[in-house]
């Protein structure tokens, strides 16, 4: 049994009655991710016409790709047609910001425009905002978002390098202290040793915080298998590729499919669900 979560989070419920039976965020298998990359309107909804086909248990939507963000009306539009189109499926809603490995720039306001109306509307069921933006930023959005039974996913990115295991597990438990529902890292591997390192701050992030569910992962080539062990040590989800990848390392949805069931047989979902 891999280390889960005391308070797994239930990704998908009724917008409505708060309520329902998706895919658990913290369970005996982790999840797996689709992003959905494209930049055009149209390219954005073909991505959705193959989720059929790789049957993954998110979708994220990466935003800050898109050719009309700064359209507050129609950028919301879309993602209201992608949550038709995609139904059921939880939807992680994520404008990454440009210095953290965001497509291009986007202004803050359209960012804050977009969430709202999303979170507000019943679009998405998970926001990610990184750390960066400090402890009073995230307390609000978190304070709308959970008003709403949207869940925030506070992250950090390096796609420079990996810092210590001290370092590591620092960024986590900050990202928990300021209100995190879920907490996110990603880094990218210079060596070996780098790989461990997220691993193994990992797993002490996983004991030290034992409510909260981690996403963490090791990028590019050196790092790709943290990406299917990771739930061996405490990550819950992984990001696996769709049309096209989001981050260096991604795998094939059917690959990772193969190795989380021979890595999870017989899962069993875990308790205490929040």
């Amino acid at each position: 049994m891999r280390p889960v979560p005391q308070k797994p989070i239930r990704a998908r419920r009724s917008f409505e009655t708060r309520e329902g039976e998706g895919p658990l965020l913290g369970g005996a298998v982790p999840l797996i991710c689709v992003p959905l990359v494209g930049k055009s309107r149209d390219d954005v909804l073909a991505e959705t016409r193959n989720l059929a086909g790789l049957a993954p248990d998110v979708v994220e939507l990466r935003i800050d790709a898109w050719d009309c963000i700064e359209n507050v009306v129609e950028a919301t539009g879309l993602i209201s047609e992608v949550r038709d189109r995609v139904e059921a499926l939880p939807v992680i809603l994520t404008c990454r910001g440009h210095w953290e490995g965001g497509v291009k720039e986007v202004s803050e306001a359209a960012k804050d425009a977009i969430y709202e109306a999303a979170m507000e509307g019943g679009l998405v069921d998970f926001v990610d905002k990184e750390l960066k933006y400090g402890e009073t930023v995230l307390a609000r959005l978190k304070e709308r978002a959970n008003a709403r039974g949207v869940r925030v996913i506070v992250s950090y990115h390096d796609f420079r390098g990996t810092p210590s295991k001290e370092f590591i597990y620092s960024r986590l438990a900050q990202q928990i202290r300021y209100g995190a529902d879920v907490a996110k890292a990603a880094f990218m591997p210079q060596k070996e040793e780098d790989v461990l390192n997220v691993l193994s701050a990992t797993l002490a992030i996983r004991r030290e915080f034992p409510d909260v569910p981690l996403i963490t992962m090791s990028m590019g080539e050196l790092g790709m298998h943290s990406r299917v062990v990771g739930g061996l040590y405490g990550s819950d989800l992984t990001f696996a590729v769709g049309s096209a990848a989001s981050a260096p390392g991604q795998i094939p949805v059917a690959q990772m499919r193969s190795a989380f069931d021979l890595m999870y047989p017989g899962g069993v979902e875990a308790p205490n669900l929040i």
